[in-house]
């Protein structure tokens, strides 16, 4: 039977998760396309958070292909009001993709990863909060771009 399952049902589930993947690529990169760093720095505009809505389905389908029937969640998550920065911990596999793919929330991670081709689209459309390993100032900006964004009044989602 596991056999059988990886002939067939593999090669569909990854097919269906890589398209989806793909369909969300050009949304992405429309949305982002002509920002300049200065507009990277101010909230989504209504459109944007149209194609927000849009990408979240699109991020959901794939992790449905990818076997996450349904996500249990224990306890409820905290509200922006509430909590302006949520932790996401230990970061030990790919699963810590599953929450920022479902809230678009912004998220502090390494410059580095923009340069990912089709999925580094996906990390600069959320606009998170890069950290330069080479910078010696970077730790602090980043820490000063937390709280910017914490304090905004809901004019930025969540910081995870």
């Amino acid at each position: 039977q596991i056999a059988f399952m990886t002939l067939t049902l593999f090669p569909i589930r990854l097919f269906f998760a890589a398209f989806m993947m793909l369909l969300a690529w050009p949304f992405a990169f429309i949305a982002s396309m002509g920002s300049d760093e200065q507009e990277l720095e101010k909230p989504l505009s209504w459109w944007r958070k149209i194609v927000d809505i849009l990408l979240k389905a699109i991020m959901r389908m794939m992790w449905l292909a990818g076997g996450f029937h349904w996500i249990n969640v224990k306890g409820r998550r905290a509200l922006p009001e509430e909590a302006a920065i949520l932790t996401v911990a230990p970061h030990s596999s790919y699963f810590d993709a599953i929450p920022v793919t479902m809230t678009f929330a912004s998220i502090v991670m390494k410059a580095e990863s923009k340069d990912i081709p089709v999925w580094g689209t996906l990390i600069k459309y959320i606009r998170p909060v890069f950290v330069s390993r080479s910078d010696q100032d970077s730790r602090r900006k980043t820490v000063e771009e937390i709280k910017r964004r914490a304090q905004s009044d809901g004019k930025w989602p969540q910081v995870l």
